[in-house]
């Protein structure tokens, strides 16, 4: 799946520069053995998504919805 792949890569650089910007306010982080990548970091990131979302009009739930869909289309 190279388009996954891709596609990870360039979230893995989404999050990256969003940690980058809240260095100084992680306070836990529990990363899987053999990942560097902790879920809480995910959900950190989501979250203020759907924040962005929701200032910008939109309903966080129906984007959640519809990133399901997508991710089960996907995989």
């Amino acid at each position: 799946m190279p388009e996954e792949t891709a596609r990870a890569q360039l979230a893995r650089k989404a999050l990256d520069l969003y940690l980058q910007e809240h260095s100084t306010e992680r306070r836990w982080r529990y990363p899987l053995a053999g990942s560097d990548v902790a879920e809480c970091d995910i959900v950190d990131l989501m979250t203020d998504l759907l924040l962005l979302a929701r200032r910008s009009g939109h309903d966080p739930r129906a984007v959640l919805r519809k990133t399901q869909v997508h991710l089960d289309a996907e995989t």
